[in-house]
């Protein structure tokens, strides 16, 4: 849990943030940072380091840095999702450091001070009440502004508006157990499976979309266990896991803005438009092209935002 005593302390630096909406898997990553998420809407379970923890719309969790964790959304609601990397203090050394993740770069040698290891190393699940849920959006909406922007005073708002983030975090902790850990011997060895299988597919592509028995091969175990361990810890089959990569892809080109759905299709390994539009309606419930009207069209600050912030493109 949080080390209350370091809280009154802490002096925020904020590295990245973006504002991302998804209505499949929303991927995998290992941040060199703390990585704080509000479900604005939808709903989704993170499994960190093998460790499920569902979330709802008004739910917030915050992982800690070097923790490689995999985002799912559930249901037909896209999921949004307010995020901000962070580190608890400001080191001269840590700010320049660029926002990746490291799973990418199997070198990198960044370090966390002790006071910032001090400070918390599990993840921590909050719920928001209804009536504080409205603040704490306009409260992330104008830090996402000031980072944004370069105004004077600009490093000082953006500390402000963080710590308040934090404050409505801390203040609204869930009570501890809330991840589904299973057996830990065992837990670590399929999660292991199953990142090495995503690193597999991963380099493989999802243009290439590898099928079940080549990514088995790759991982050492059989199709058949390798599929259950994937529906035992993220509750979704191998194949639907890489057919939701495809999907994901397909949502993320068609929101670039740069191609056409067609063009989208070809771009995500689809064999053509047709089968494109059948994968995304069994997916998603909806078709591509209503997939950009509800994008385009929903109302609000959140959409407005979203055109503008760059999001991620992992």
């Amino acid at each position: 849990m949080i080390d209350f005593s370091l809280v009154d302390k802490i002096n925020p630096y904020v590295r990245m943030m973006r504002l991302k909406r998804s209505a499949a898997m929303s991927g995998k990553w290992k941040d060199i940072d703390n990585v704080f998420t509000y479900i604005a809407a939808g709903s989704a379970d993170f499994i960190v380091e093998g460790v499920k923890y569902t979330l709802k719309s008004g739910d917030l969790i915050i992982i800690p840095p070097y923790k490689t964790h995999v985002v799912i959304s559930q249901g037909k609601d896209s999921l949004v999702q307010y995020i901000m990397h962070f580190d608890y203090y400001e080191e001269k050394a840590r700010t320049k450091l660029v926002h990746k993740d490291i799973l990418e770069d199997e070198n990198y040698s960044g370090k966390l001070s002790e006071r910032e290891k001090r400070i918390s190393q599990d993840v921590l699940i909050a719920e928001i009440p209804e009536a504080e849920r409205n603040n704490l959006v306009r409260r992330y909406l104008s830090l996402l502004r000031e980072f944004k922007d370069n105004r004077q005073g600009r490093e000082l708002m953006i500390r402000a508006e963080c710590i308040g983030l934090l404050v409505s975090a801390f203040r609204n902790i869930r009570e501890e157990g809330t991840g589904k850990a299973g057996d830990n011997e065992q837990r670590t060895k399929s999660w292991l499976l199953i990142e090495r299988a995503v690193e597999y597919i991963n380099k493989q592509g999802v243009v290439n979309e590898p099928d079940n028995r080549s990514i088995a091969r790759a991982v050492g175990v059989s199709p058949n266990y390798l599929t259950k361990i994937f529906q035992d810890y993220l509750g979704i089959s191998l194949h639907k896991y890489v057919m939701n990569l495809k999907v994901e892809k397909v949502q993320q080109l068609l929101l670039s803005g740069k191609v056409n759905v067609t063009e989208a299709a070809r771009l995500a390994g689809f064999s053509s438009i047709h089968v494109l539009s059948k994968t995304f309606k069994n997916y998603l419930g909806i078709s591509p092209s209503e997939f950009l009207d509800q994008s385009v069209n929903r109302e609000g600050l959140v959409d407005n935002i979203y055109q503008e912030t760059e999001y991620d493109k992992e």
